[in-house]
């Protein structure tokens, strides 16, 4: 009997000190629980340039101002991983710190750790990536003719399209003829007045320019413009050189003109089918436009091995695949093959 009571009291001591280690191990884990919910780390950014300061926000830093950032390669575990990176204390509270950055291409954490320990309560991941700088920018147009009211796309291709910054900037010589609204890589023109203006666009990243001029012309009869188209149309010659146009462009175009004409002939055409046979003309002409076929790829005004190599460096691109560029499918194909490089090579020899 007296061996029963003795057991079930060892039981019940027992179990006792396994809740009191419990209750004592709860205790002192949750101010570093209460601690890490309040404790943040933020990056402005998920990708840095090779050499770019690493700007990160915290929150909840201790008041000893032992509390600090280090950065590891991602997948790297302190202490086991040695040393970090690099690294900075942090001021009480909240704040901003910028670590410099001389890092490798690659990807990394940034990792928020109590005390001058390694106690970690929050991590982020970034990459730095290698600084790939602007060459270059060309349009989809260079000379473009519109009328008042009339409303047109210009389109700017970054070169190369890896770019890191490929950011641009548009002006219009005169804004009283014609105004510009960007929108990224596009911007949309409006006619205003009769007039001429050049349209001119900048990168941000080492200034180069490209530009278009645009001819705002009063608003025309519908006749008028079927008469220009036809002009064009006569004077085009289809061809696989610098300043001819592209196979079937002239075909699409006479196309348009034969619609334009029938509501043209009709004595009963509504106001309202004229205006939309002179929309659908104009814009027949803007493509045939840009089925023009043109060697000079980075728009510098000559035809050199230095358009030659952008062809070169696209060779085999198709629409959907990355890094295409329409310019230097020369001759409007759809894809950038050998006729593209002989059409340049052979431009550069004039």
């Amino acid at each position: 009997m007296n061996n029963e009571r003795n057991q079930t009291m060892l039981r019940l001591i027992g179990c006792l000190a396994l809740g009191m280690m419990l209750i004592f191990n709860a205790a002192s884990f949750m101010p570093v629980a209460e601690a890490a919910s309040g404790q943040t780390l933020t990056l402005d950014k998920l990708h840095y340039l090779k050499g770019e300061a690493i700007t990160l926000s915290y929150t909840g830093a201790g008041a000893s101002g032992t509390d600090w950032i280090g950065i590891y390669k991602t997948g790297d575990v302190p202490p086991g991983a040695g040393a970090s990176l690099r690294w900075s204390y942090l001021k009480t509270g909240d704040g901003k710190v910028s670590v410099s950055n001389g890092l490798a291409p690659g990807t990394y954490d940034a990792l928020f750790m109590l005390d001058d320990g390694y106690e970690i309560v929050d991590r982020k991941t970034f990459e730095v990536v290698d600084r790939v700088s602007v060459t270059g920018v060309t349009l989809d147009q260079q000379n473009v003719i519109m009328t008042e009211g009339e409303t047109i796309t210009l389109t700017a291709t970054v070169a190369p399209a890896n770019a890191n910054d490929p950011q641009v900037s548009w002006t219009s010589s005169d804004s009283a003829v014609l105004s510009v609204t960007a929108a990224g890589g596009s911007a949309s023109l409006i006619g205003l007045s009769p007039g001429t203006a050049t349209v001119t666009v900048t990168t941000a990243d080492g200034n180069f320019t490209a530009a278009a001029n645009v001819t705002v012309e009063a608003d025309l009869a519908l006749q008028s413009i079927i008469e220009s188209a036809q002009a064009k149309y006569d004077a085009a010659v289809e061809g696989n050189e610098d300043g001819l146009y592209a196979a079937g462009s002239k075909a699409q175009l006479q196309s348009a003109i034969a619609a334009a004409n029938e509501t043209a002939n009709d004595a009963d055409a509504a106001e309202e089918q004229v205006k939309s046979a002179k929309a659908a003309l104009k814009a027949a002409i803007q493509r045939f436009n840009k089925q023009q076929i043109s060697a000079d790829i980075n728009g510098d005004g000559r035809i050199s091995v230095g358009d030659v190599a952008i062809v070169a460096g696209g060779y085999g691109k198709q629409p959907d695949q990355a890094g295409w560029n329409e310019k230097i499918d020369v001759n409007h194909d759809g894809k950038v093959d050998l006729a593209d490089l002989q059409i340049v090579a052979k431009a550069t020899k004039k």
